[in-house]
This record gives C-alpha cells, structure tokens and sequence, in this order.
C-alpha cells in the first residue's frame, strides 16, 4: 500500500512538473487536431543560452521572464511554437517592434497585426511574444502554420503590440 502512494506522489510531482514546463502553451489537440511531437520545454534566464546559440542577451536585456517551447504536426506539417514571457507589455512589444517584418503585416487574430512570412509568423499580445515556425524552411505559406497561430495568439492575455487598424 505504501509503494503506491509512493507512486501516485511521484506521478503527481512529474505532472506538475510537466505542467510547470509547459508554461502558457496548451497540449496539440486543444488546438485543433495538432498533435505533441515533444515534451514541453521551459527555459530562465540562465539556461536560454542553452536553447539559443547567440541572441539571448538581447531578450534578457529587454526583460526577459521565460520561454517555452512546444512542438506540434499536423498531417506532414512540423511546428515549433516560442513563447516568450517577458517582465510586461512593452518588453514583447519592443521585441516584436525589432523582429517584425512591416511590409509582411496583417491582421492575424482579434484584431491583432502579425509579421507573417513563408514559414513563420510573429506576433507580441500582452506580456508575451510569440514565434510560430513551420519546420520545413521552404514550406510554402500553409494554412496549418496561421491556424496554429491563431490559436496560440487568441489564448494569450492582453492588448496586442500592433492592433489592426479599422
């Protein structure tokens, strides 16, 4: 009887552990028929570096909080989704400002501008800014990739950096 309390504590522990990695980003299938290919990941500012070969210092200078990372497919479709939190709105929104492609915007979710491209989508909406990528860098602009980003987008809390003008 003990062994399986024991067990149900540690199962318990690696769930929220699990849960705690996860972060803002919710499980494939919340999201419309996308499925996990990894377990989710969570980066501080001490082990971004490990995550980025060059760059973290620029989010970490702009007030970076933490990053998750989780892994989606959808038929033969690859996606990685990267959220970063950091310490409030204007932080993402300097982070969008500095990566954003102008010529490429448009509105993407609620009202939402987003710098949409080939294979990846960037966007900033409260505190967070986020980086949907599809895998395959020579994929052609998929629907897959902006429904994903929608997705993620419309679940984040806060006013978007750039908002559609009406």
């Amino acid at each position: 009887m003990k062994s399986i309390g024991c067990r149900a504590a540690f199962a318990l522990a690696l769930a929220l552990c699990a849960c705690h990695r996860a972060g803002p980003l919710p499980p494939g299938a919340t999201l419309g028929a996308f499925a996990d290919t990894e377990e989710p990941e969570r980066y501080t500012g001490a082990t971004l570096y490990t995550y980025m070969d060059g760059g973290a210092e620029f989010y970490i200078n702009q007030g970076f909080s933490a990053l998750y990372v989780r892994r989606y497919s959808r038929d033969n479709e690859h996606f990685t989704v990267e959220l970063f939190e950091m310490k409030d709105a204007p932080a993402a929104s300097r982070i969008y400002e500095s990566s954003r492609h102008p010529n490429e915007e448009r509105e993407l979710a609620s009202g939402c501008l987003a710098s949409i491209s080939l294979a990846e989508i960037q966007a900033a909406r409260g505190r967070y800014y986020v980086v949907c990528r599809n895998e395959d860098a020579l994929a052609s602009r998929g629907d897959a990739l902006i429904e994903l980003s929608q997705r993620v987008l419309n679940r984040l809390p806060g006013s978007c950096a750039l908002a559609a003008k009406r």
